[in-house]
């Protein structure tokens, strides 16, 4: 992940930002005009689609942008409710990574597929978090057990995007 990398992320939270800011301070002009019954619905209509575009490029951004989403769905007191729903499914629903991605990561780290490692492999994830999935898997010995797996390459955007915030400190 080079500066190219991180100069895209960079633009991608710009983007968003300016987007959400032209959506927001047009509704602020048209407020002006409508009534306040409406002007209430407008407001929460502009709030969740918003929160859809924050949690949309967070799930994309991975890592600590994850961390930052799921700290602030705790955060009621400073976002609107339509943030903390959207905010609230990066703490236990992340989309899954693709089972190849999982069994290489695997592979790589252990030296033996999991045809090698497993009787069973169930491809179905217990759970997706910011930095690793978790698989039920059965061993070759008949012994169940729970591998979690680290998504691939999230060490390094982890690493990035530290550097990114201490850049802008």
């Amino acid at each position: 992940m080079g500066w190219g990398n991180i100069y895209r992320r960079r633009a991608k939270v710009f983007t968003l930002a300016l987007i959400i800011y032209i959506d927001y301070k047009a509704l602020q002009k048209r407020e002006k005009f409508i009534k306040k019954s409406k002007s209430e619905a407008l407001w929460k209509k502009a709030h969740e689609r918003n929160a859809k575009r924050v949690f949309n490029l967070m799930v994309e951004l991975e890592g600590l942008w994850v961390k930052l989403g799921q700290y602030l769905s705790s955060r009621a007191d400073v976002l609107p409710s339509a943030f903390i729903s959207n905010l609230k499914q990066l703490q236990d629903s992340l989309p899954p990574r693709p089972l190849e991605e999982v069994c290489h990561t695997i592979e790589k780290e252990l030296g033996k597929s999991t045809k090698e490692l497993f009787l069973d492999f169930d491809e179905n994830p217990l759970a997706t978090a910011s930095i690793a999935q978790v698989h039920r898997a059965t061993l070759i010995d008949g012994q169940k057990v729970v591998v979690k797996v680290q998504h691939e390459d999230i060490k390094k955007i982890i690493l990035e995007d530290l550097k990114d915030a201490k850049s802008h400190c």
